[in-house]
């Protein structure tokens, strides 16, 4: 995914998808690798990498290559295949590897996802998703007053989901961001797989925002480093106001019963700017498109 070049908070926060009317037919139609890995099925994932697409799976150190998995995630967009890592090291590793690089490089520990696009050869141009077990956001299970072995299950239904709506916005949206907008709806899907609902509360933790402030210590900043220092706080401010209306607009949406497209449209559809004006003007924030 893109990082946005340099510009104003004003117009970050005005990012948003142009939702059509009526969507096709979904899921749609799967992309055409997708077949080839459907071959993985009951093997073992280096092998199959090996055998299968000639990747030199010997050149790297796996640390736990028997918790390697290959599975498929039915998205909106079609199945994906989905590479499961057990330890940071081997996700770093088969990052690596599915990019064509003989080595690995350094990557914080809460970076434990990616909707990539491989380059190595033979795999070149395959989309898949590459996901590690760890906590997600780093957040402690003593946060959310879960068990370590709850909070690591859901976090791998939070991340799968996550990852699998930025391949949504790709394929039924032509776009896919590194952007507050994007993250907001990504991780709301992925905490109704995790949780059954999004809570705000829970998303500032994911996000590293203090409530009611315009103060971030986490995930949020990544998002907006392209942004002059001065302008940030700005999008922080913003993103915490939003977060309270969208929770009680899609706790509407999930009483209704609301089909996971319109969801998805609603989510991808508004702005963070268009969000902030109805909330500050006691609106809620029930814009959908």
């Amino acid at each position: 995914m893109d990082i946005l070049e340099s510009q104003s908070a004003a117009e970050y926060l005005r990012h948003a998808y142009e939702v059509p009317d009526a969507f096709p037919q979904c899921p749609l139609p799967d992309e055409h690798f997708a077949g080839k890995w459907q071959e993985a099925k009951g093997r073992e994932a280096l092998d199959f990498l090996a055998d299968g697409f000639g990747l030199p799976v010997s050149g790297f150190v796996w640390r736990r290559k028997n918790d390697l998995q290959i599975s498929f995630a039915h998205t909106l967009g079609g199945r994906l295949p989905v590479i499961s890592a057990g330890c940071h090291e081997d996700f770093r590793s088969m990052e690596a590897l599915l990019n064509g690089r003989e080595k690995s490089q350094e990557l914080p520990l809460t970076v434990n996802a990616f909707a990539m696009q491989a380059r190595a050869e033979h795999v070149f141009r395959h989309r898949l998703l590459l996901l590690n077990s760890a906590p997600y956001s780093n957040v402690p299970a003593r946060r959310l007053g879960l068990s370590d072995e709850d909070w690591l299950e859901r976090s791998r239904r939070l991340r799968l989901r996550h990852e699998c709506a930025h391949y949504e916005t790709l394929r039924l949206l032509s776009g896919m961001k590194n952007h507050a907008h994007d993250e907001i709806l990504a991780d709301a899907l992925g905490q109704i797989a995790a949780f059954g609902r999004f809570d705000a509360d829970r998303q500032r933790l994911f996000f590293g925002l203090e409530r009611g402030t315009n103060k971030c210590n986490g995930r949020l900043s990544f998002y907006c480093q392209k942004l002059p220092p001065q302008e940030r706080e700005e999008v922080y401010r913003a993103v915490d106001m939003v977060l309270d209306s969208i929770e009680n607009r899609l706790d509407a949406l999930l009483a209704q019963n609301a089909e996971e497209l319109r969801i998805f449209a609603a989510l991808a559809g508004t702005s963070i700017a268009e969000r902030l004006e109805a909330a500050e003007s006691g609106g809620g924030a029930g814009l959908e498109r």
